[in-house]
């Protein structure tokens, strides 16, 4: 209502009191044209209009808010009914709308902008982290030994590579819902991420590696007092008194499986360690997936103009791997990832029975990276669901104990479009005095063999002045490998110039192993430490003695009956009510049991429920369900009594 009403304001004497006495005269008209003002035998009374606007003279005027689950008006997830003056119904419904659907909002001119905030929240905690790293660390890095350099990336410099993986997942979903107010400022931001993470880190990091690794990689291929992925079937698989369950999932790189390994402790009854080894190098897939396999010697060789690589004359491509099992072990099998989730059970289980040794080969991260560079980290969240659900097939179907996860190689991966002194030419693979167009081609064939954005395979004798030298396989080919420094790239046709392994950077050479051994009940390992492996989710119940619901909307007070401890994890409970067949009646209310109070009275919780409107039986039984969302628990069911005189809603809107 934005016209004008001037009032008419004067001071006069009533009953020997001075009162203020407000008239309107011209704003009558204007009222009486809204409806808040009726003319009735001369005098003037006001309209329904004015009861609905100010809450007043008694008349039930009301709000109704309700949030369902799924497509249907079926279950009502949250359900509100405001009463009062009509403004105050308006922004209370506002505030509702705001707090279910997550979203902010701003008014921008004449337009309503909705706020998604949980993408920039997220998105500036991994910032204060980096920020924080940066400030732990703001000398740079001068470790003087490439042994020490591996010990403070494992143990905690790879956290930087974690936080900037988790501030682009942030970014990316900003993307989806444009937002004027705040895509430029995040955008602003992420240049300053990737000046902190490209330039700071990378560059530092990847400077002091690269002058305390250079000798021995040339003399050796590799870096002393550091495990190697060459042995890993010598000193995991051959040692082991217990069949094995390999799993390799290609370019999972160590923050990854850092993550990942922390989740399995949390949520599985196990013993899980993490440790490293060094990628072979090129860290590439054929080398490295060759590496894990058993071997006395592993050599390379041109085969139709592609460089092979042999495990003791075997080649050791996809479809060989089995062989090469085998040989060592006939009790072994290569399974593919997508090839046995996809099966039966007791198709998948015949494939493993009698088996010592069982690889299982996935690939997720890598494969995204083909698609599109931006999907890769996406990628490495659902690569560790379908890691930790793969865990889970092999020990409660297979049977399995014993679990190595792993990879061929890690990988290097940055957002911001690189830079010309990022990338290196490949001019000096051969000799630049050649003119002809042909002889260039044919010079570069003889002297290099194969390279890709972060490796080179040189014929002896070549020695190109901007790459670094790495010993290849021991010497014991006619070939010499060359890696570029700190992050820098080679310059090649077509895409993919963001997502890179090959090199000998930490985020490529640090393999990560996962040791994961599920405790049996009876084993000696859970007896000698039952307390710690008996660590459980905290326990949910409810607090209100009446078990008769008389309303649609009620509360019921619950407490959570341990304090969260060392061996007493927080869990996260649904609350909800169903009839006798299971059928869910009510809202669905979520209960984050994580009190950590020695005091009962500071574990309790209160939460209100909507009920369907439906007709209840006040002889029948119904049910509330305290449910623990990871399904790791049996629901509780407690009875109650319904007894609503009128269930069934008047309004159509919950019907």
């Amino acid at each position: 209502m934005y016209a004008q009403i001037i009032p008419d304001i004067t001071l006069q004497t009533v009953g020997g009191k001075t009162v203020i006495v407000v008239e309107i005269f011209e704003g009558r008209q204007q009222l009486r044209s809204w409806g808040i003002l009726i003319e009735r035998d001369g005098k003037e009374y006001p309209s329904n209009a004015f009861a609905i606007l100010t809450g007043n003279r008694g008349l039930h005027v009301a709000t109704q808010c309700g949030v369902f689950k799924g497509t249907t008006k079926a279950v009502f997830v949250d359900r509100r009914e405001y009463t009062g003056p009509l403004w105050e119904q308006i922004d209370e419904a506002f505030q509702f709308v705001l707090r279910n659907i997550h979203l902010g909002a701003t008014i921008v001119g004449i337009y309503r902008q909705d706020v998604y905030f949980e993408n920039f929240y997220d998105g500036i905690l991994q910032v204060a982290n980096m920020q924080k790293f940066f400030k732990e660390h703001s000398d740079g890095f001068h470790t003087t030994e490439a042994k020490g350099i591996w010990k403070e990336y494992t143990e905690s410099y790879y956290r930087m590579d974690t936080y900037y993986r988790l501030f682009h997942l942030s970014f990316q979903k900003s993307l989806e819902t444009s937002n004027i107010l705040l895509d430029d400022l995040f955008k602003h931001v992420v240049d300053k991420v990737e000046g902190l993470y490209t330039h700071w880190f990378l560059g530092e990091l990847g400077n002091n590696w690269s002058d305390v690794c250079a000798d021995e990689l040339a003399a050796y291929g590799k870096v002393w007092e550091v495990p190697q992925q060459e042995d890993f079937y010598r000193s995991r698989i051959k040692t082991s008194d217990t069949r094995v369950f390999v799993i390799i999932s290609d370019a999972m790189r160590y923050e990854v499986a850092a993550t990942m390994a922390d989740q399995l402790q949390r949520e599985t009854q196990s013993k899980v360690s993490i440790s490293s080894m060094q990628s072979i190098f090129p860290s590439i897939t054929k080398f490295g997936m060759a590496a894990l396999l058993p071997h006395k010697e592993l050599t390379a060789e041109v085969r139709n103009d592609i460089l092979t690589v042999m495990a003791d004359g075997q080649s050791t491509a996809s479809g060989c791997r089995d062989k090469v099992l085998k040989a060592e072990n006939p009790a072994s099998v290569a399974l593919k990832y997508n090839d046995i989730i996809a099966m039966k059970r007791a198709e998948r289980s015949a494939l493993v029975k009698g088996m010592d040794v069982v690889y299982i080969y996935h690939d997720t991260i890598d494969e995204a990276s083909h698609t599109s560079d931006t999907a890769v980290f996406a990628a490495c969240n659902k690569a560790i669901s379908e890691l930790k659900n793969l865990v889970r097939i092999i020990v409660n179907e297979f049977g399995g104990t014993n679990i190595l996860i792993t990879a061929d190689h890690g990988f290097l991966y940055t957002y911001s479009p690189l830079s010309e002194d990022d990338k290196v030419g490949k001019n000096e693979f051969y000799d630049a005095d050649k003119k002809n167009t042909s002889d260039l081609k044919k010079e570069s064939a003889r002297r290099c063999v194969e390279y890709g954005r972060r490796y080179a395979i040189m014929k002896k004798g070549v020695q190109p002045n901007y790459l670094l030298p790495v010993k290849f396989l021991d010497g014991n080919t006619e070939f010499d490998g060359f890696a570029p420094r700190e992050s820098i790239r080679i310059k090649m046709n077509g895409g993919g110039m963001n997502f890179v392994h090959g090199g000998i950077s930490l985020q490529e050479m640090v393999v990560p192993v996962i040791e994961y051994h599920y405790l049996r009940n009876d084993s000696m390992e859970y007896k000698r430490n039952k307390q710690k492996y008996d660590t459980k989710p905290v326990t949910v119940n409810l607090l209100s003695a009446n078990r008769k619901i008389s309303n649609m909307i009620f509360s019921l007070n619950f407490y959570q009956k341990d304090a969260v401890s060392a061996n007493r994890e927080a869990a996260t409970y649904q609350v909800y009510f169903t009839d006798e067949n299971g059928k869910q009646i009510s809202d669905v209310q979520k209960i984050i049991a994580d009190k950590i109070s020695d005091n009962g009275a500071e574990r309790t919780f209160r939460c209100q429920f909507n009920l369907k409107s439906l007709k209840y039986s006040n002889t029948a039984t119904y049910y509330l369900v305290i449910a623990d969302e990871q399904g790791l628990q049996m629901p509780q069911r407690e009875p109650f009594q319904i007894d609503i005189a009128f269930a069934v809603d008047e309004f159509d809107f919950f019907s």
